[in-house]
């Protein structure tokens, strides 16, 4: 018997998805934030090689508000003001909320027949999520949002899941079949796909500088800066392992995934 030090992949025999041909793409994410935070140049560039973007926020996001006068209503009308103001930045034409507690106590059964009627009534060809498969990620919200959505990716396309929304689903039984031809995965140590965003950074910064309700104005541009660093961290990777053009100065890490793939090895 031969032992092993690490353990083998086995590649699937189905290619990376090109994600820049993809021109509805469904944006699943735990927090108002979490898509400009960890992918905003690539779907700002995804924008402008037009694509249509509809941005589906899991969480309500009301424990990650740092004025703790505002009620729950303030807080909200405060989150989705900073959101708006981002994704005009971004290039976002649409964002809808299923308000689910933040970090609290819901089911993913719960979860599933909303993602399912967003899934069904867009009727994208991409779905961007968290990675749920990140080594080290402590937030629930995070893992089990990109768990889900990797789930309702697979699961959305059989009749006898009913989503939340019966009219929807009669709408979508109606039309022509369509299914997401790649699922992409940020918050991710395990890409298949480094984005450069030199072109699209300044927007990427702009956008993550509208969420004044989650951080102070001290805290904004300290995260910019560490989200600058990590973008030149990962154009060194992309570039120095050839899956970057030389001379790129910042890029974002995916795990980009033929959805057949989320279902037993392929």
């Amino acid at each position: 018997m031969t032992h092993q030090s690490a353990p083998i992949r086995i590649p699937s025999l189905l290619p990376t998805p090109d994600i820049f041909s993809c021109r509805r793409i469904l944006v699943i994410q735990p927090h108002y934030d979490d898509a400009d935070i960890a992918a905003g140049g690539t779907l700002a560039a995804l924008v402008d090689a037009g694509a249509e973007i509809r941005y589906c926020t899991m969480m309500d996001d009301l424990v990650g508000v740092i004025d703790e006068s505002l009620d729950d209503a303030a807080a909200a009308a405060s989150l989705l003001r900073d959101q708006r103001a981002a994704a005009k930045i971004i290039g976002i034409q649409e964002l809808t909320h299923l308000n689910y507690p933040d970090a609290g106590n819901w089911s993913r059964f719960d979860v599933r027949p909303d993602l399912f009627r967003e899934i069904r009534d867009f009727r994208p060809d991409a779905i961007f999520a968290a990675d749920p498969w990140l080594r080290v990620e402590a937030h629930r919200d995070h893992w089990e949002a990109g768990s889900i959505a990797a789930e309702a990716a697979i699961l959305s396309g059989i009749p006898k899941l009913a989503s939340s929304d019966a009219a929807i689903d009669a709408l979508w039984r109606a039309a022509k079949p369509n299914d997401a031809r790649a699922v992409a995965f940020f918050y991710t140590d395990e890409p298949t796909t480094f984005s450069p965003i030199d072109a699209t950074w300044e927007r990427k910064a702009a956008a993550v500088s509208e969420y004044h309700a989650q951080f102070t104005d001290d805290e904004l541009p300290q995260l910019v800066k560490t989200l600058d660093a990590k973008a030149q961290l990962v154009a060194r990777v992309g570039v120095e392992a050839g899956l970057l053009p030389a001379g790129t100065k910042r890029a974002e890490p995916l795990k980009v995934i033929d959805p057949r793939a989320l279902h037993g090895a392929r």
